[in-house]
């Protein structure tokens, strides 16, 4: 508990240092976008944003700076975010337009807790179990993958933001973790979009994100491209896409190893 509440306490002051740019030496901008760092942060966790400080050594702090204005401003947003926090997070989309009529159950009710959550009646989905009192059956509610946040807030942070839109945001993530040789950050984006992967596989954010990792890798980087590749042999449904199916056409060295493992599944080789 201390060394944890130490660790936090830790990267607590980390990021107000960030946010009011207290004690920089070192200007990063992008576009409209200023942030004032410290040196001895990010050019400890990016490779290249120390050999950029080398051109200003001597300088002082307000001229010292490097322009990232060929990237995303979002993106390098969640980068300077991970230079000082080790994590970048994801807003989550607005899905009130696709809520559904809440029903609330008695809080008064006796419920039980297990696999799977299910609802009261006049709920999508209804089944006879009953349900802890936090839950309302809308989209956005604190239940989620039949799991109540509230409940079980261990289990929440473990799913923060892992929504369908960070299959793309994680892609451009591992791609600028490799642009500007970031400490870990390929590992992360990594971990993150085979997540995302996992849960939204179905979605249509799926083949944009697949064919930005293709588009952005050189075919010696395995690592998003092994991910897309398994997600589609063990998703077959996905072939019904006309986005993925587009995507098989294009590369089609994905076309072939997708092939390879379902027929190693399927012991053909």
């Amino acid at each position: 508990m201390a060394v944890e509440q130490a660790r936090e306490e830790l990267v607590g002051t980390l990021k107000s240092l960030l946010e009011s740019g207290d004690y920089s030496d070192f200007v990063i901008t992008c576009g409209t976008d200023t942030y004032n760092v410290h040196k001895n942060v990010v050019c400890t966790r990016a490779r290249f944003l120390k050999g950029a400080e080398r051109f200003t050594a001597g300088q002082k702090a307000a001229a010292a700076k490097a322009d990232l204005s060929e990237d995303e401003p979002e993106i390098v947003k969640l980068l300077m975010q991970y230079l000082y926090e080790g994590e970048y997070d994801v807003t989550l989309a607005d899905m009130t337009h696709l809520a559904l009529p809440v029903v609330c159950v008695n809080k008064q009710d006796p419920y039980k807790y297990s696999f799977p959550h299910t609802c009261q009646p006049g709920c999508y989905n209804y089944s006879h179990a009953c349900i802890c009192p936090h839950h309302q059956c809308r989209s956005g509610s604190c239940c989620v993958d039949f799991v109540c946040t509230q409940c079980c807030p261990d289990w929440a942070s473990r799913t923060k933001g892992i929504v369908a839109s960070q299959l793309l945001v994680s892609a451009k993530m591992y791609e600028i973790g490799d642009k500007y040789d970031v400490l870990g950050l390929k590992q992360l984006a990594l971990a993150k979009f085979s997540l995302a992967c996992e849960k939204y596989w179905e979605s249509q954010e799926f083949a944009p994100a697949a064919h930005y990792a293709f588009s952005t890798t050189p075919e010696s980087d395995k690592g998003l491209r092994d991910i897309v590749t398994k997600t589609i042999a063990d998703h077959m449904k996905t072939l019904n896409s006309p986005a993925v199916e587009a995507l098989l056409n294009e590369f089609n060295g994905l076309a072939m190893s997708v092939l390879k493992i379902r027929a190693k599944d399927l012991g053909w080789i």
